[in-house]
């Protein structure tokens, strides 16, 4: 593969090892306060501006994972394009579909205990690696419907899916969860005490998938260096031009309206309090925008600091996964190093069981994930090389 092929992966990988990180120090600050934790960080009336400003860092994981989602599907499907005879059906649908199943399956089993360390907890919760693997489910059915007409599927779920934001159905039960799933975040009963929430609905997930394998393909074909960043930047700054233009104008794009009172720390950000479950326009907007002009940035080289996020971007689930869990354990180390007992923690009522009186300040959230990174950095050096290796078939999947 040439120069070029290599750096737009790199370039690709970067921003996502960059969305890792602040992946991490999200999820670290769950522990921050304890169990209570810091309350609503969009809450505009009670947020402290550190909250909100790294709570609204960790906005751009979801979109962009999901979209690279896509873009790497689009280099596989088009490679393959470039070889199969003509006439021949394509063959990768089976491994989208297992791959995405995959996903399913670990975000309610793996997924769901690194959260709850505990085999009782009622609540499952359909988060964002669920959301992934709908999309690919969904992309490995589509492979027979043409590149182009997949790509405008996409948009459509993207951008059209807010048209449906006033409708709510509660019966008939089956329509209730299919639309649940789609497009409403609910808990919905599953049998006894066991619930499943579904905190990323997937009809904006799966458009995202289905807009990223034409971005993969586009970015795969493309040969003129110049050409290409060009468009990124384009496309990003087309992206936040109309994001400001949605969000001031309150027109379309998301559920709730920005409300602005004339001071600017407070209108900015009302400006960028946008929803996030179900992922609206306005939200994809805002962060796709950025992360497009990155990647132009980005595209001839990754900076010399760069080198780390591009091998934390080539093993991004093994990456959430293993997070997890360290920020869990590392938790309660640091727990019990404070002088709880073991009989402090509670399993059965508390997600995480962390003790009731646990929580460190806000900032401490910072060094905490930098540590939690370190920890997982010879584990992530060592995955890397054994997918290179290509010597289990499973590594393909993950």
């Amino acid at each position: 593969m040439g120069d070029v092929q290599r750096s737009r992966v790199e370039a690709i990988d970067a921003l996502r090892g960059l969305v890792i990180v602040f992946m991490v120090m999200d999820h670290a600050r769950e522990y921050s306060a304890g169990p209570g934790g810091l309350g609503d960080p969009m809450n505009l009336d009670r947020v402290s501006p550190l909250l909100f400003w790294m709570r609204w860092l960790a906005h751009f994981c979801a979109p962009v994972f999901t979209l690279l989602a896509g873009v790497s599907a689009g280099f596989q499907t088009a490679r393959e394009d470039d070889s199969r005879q003509p006439g021949t059906a394509p063959s990768w649908s089976w491994h989208f579909i297992v791959r995405g199943a995959i996903l399913i399956v670990l975000e309610f089993t793996l997924v769901h205990y690194s959260w709850t360390f505990s085999n009782v907890w009622p609540m499952r919760y359909a988060q964002v690696i669920w959301g992934i693997g709908v999309g690919l489910v969904v992309f490995g059915l589509l492979q027979r419907v043409p590149p182009m007409a997949r790509a405008m599927i996409g948009v459509c779920c993207v951008a059209g899916h807010n048209l449906l934001d006033a409708w709510h159905p509660t019966d008939p039960p089956l329509l209730h969860w299919v639309w649940a799933i789609l497009h409403d975040r609910q808990v919905m009963p599953l049998w006894g005490d066991l619930t499943v929430r579904t905190s990323y609905p997937v009809l904006p997930m799966i458009g995202l998938v289905l807009v990223g394998e034409a971005v993969g393909r586009w970015y795969l074909r493309t040969r003129d260096d110049r050409s290409r960043r060009t468009r990124l930047v384009w496309a990003g700054a087309a992206c936040c031009a109309l994001f400001v233009f949605l969000r001031v104008t309150n027109l379309y794009g998301d559920p709730h309206d920005a409300v602005y009172r004339g001071t600017w720390p407070h209108d900015l950000q009302a400006l960028l309090n946008v929803t996030k479950y179900p992922m609206s326009l306005s939200f994809v907007l805002m962060t796709l925008g950025p992360a497009m002009l990155l990647l132009a940035r980005w595209d001839s080289a990754v900076p010399r600091w760069g080198r780390t996020l591009v091998l934390m971007g080539q093993v991004p689930m093994f990456l959430y996964v293993a997070h997890l869990y360290a920020l869990h354990a590392l938790a309660m180390a640091w727990a019990f190093a404070s002088g709880f007992p073991w009989s402090a923690f509670d399993f059965t009522t508390n997600i995480g069981g962390m003790p009731a009186g646990f929580g460190f300040p806000l900032w401490v959230t910072i060094p905490f994930s930098l540590v939690t990174l370190l920890l997982l950095w010879p584990a992530a050096r060592w995955y890397a090389a054994l997918r290179a290796s290509k010597r289990y078939v499973v590594t393909r999947y993950f």
